[in-house]
């Protein structure tokens, strides 16, 4: 089967497209140059990524309907992560402090703005509507419930929630592991 990108504007525009990938129509990819999606992932239609300073993602990552990646930073998408409808990955952000115009539509020399990353982590997932905040890394196999703001680094393996986001449990590797592991020797 070859790659499905349903819409033409994305075909030979990406950075690096994997094999058997899947971009709806109604996606849209600003500087798709800067974007590297990888083998067996998808991109909803409604979905909107700035390519910034690079978009990676990974192998079999999926990124849902009225997702956005916005900020102009640097986003990291690892293996098997999933990012659910509506979720919010900003990447970078004006300057608050009231010493900078905070408006794209002013040159740069009269803004103040900061560029970082979001990284998620192999195995991670952001459920629905969640916000993830520049400089953030969800842990390995975290996941972050609806409606939850990201502000801080999360840790591997456990479920957080809220906001302001806490802790509310722990997930068990080797299964998941495991079947990741099968999944690649009977599918390749």
């Amino acid at each position: 089967m070859q790659n499905q990108i349903k819409s033409k504007k994305f075909l030979n525009s990406l950075k690096n497209c994997g094999k058997k990938v899947t971009i709806f129509e109604k996606a849209q990819l600003v500087n798709p140059h800067m974007i590297d999606v990888g083998d067996f992932s998808q991109i909803d239609d409604f979905v909107w990524i700035l390519g910034g300073q690079g978009v990676d993602i990974g192998r079999r990552v999926h990124i849902a309907s009225f997702t956005s990646i916005a900020g102009g930073g640097k986003c990291c998408i690892e293996d098997y992560s999933s990012v659910a409808a509506g979720c919010r990955i900003i990447t970078g952000s004006d300057d608050f402090s009231g010493n900078a115009l905070m408006n794209p539509c002013a040159p740069m020399e009269y803004r103040n703005v900061t560029r970082s990353f979001v990284r998620l982590e192999k195995f991670s997932t952001l459920a629905t509507n969640v916000i993830v905040t520049p400089g953030v890394t969800v842990g390995k196999g975290a996941i972050v419930l609806a409606g939850s703001i990201v502000n801080k680094d999360i840790d591997e393996w456990s479920i957080y929630m809220g906001a302001p986001i806490r802790k509310i449990g722990k997930r068990d590797a080797s299964k998941v592991e495991a079947l990741a592991e099968r999944l690649e020797k009977e599918h390749e």
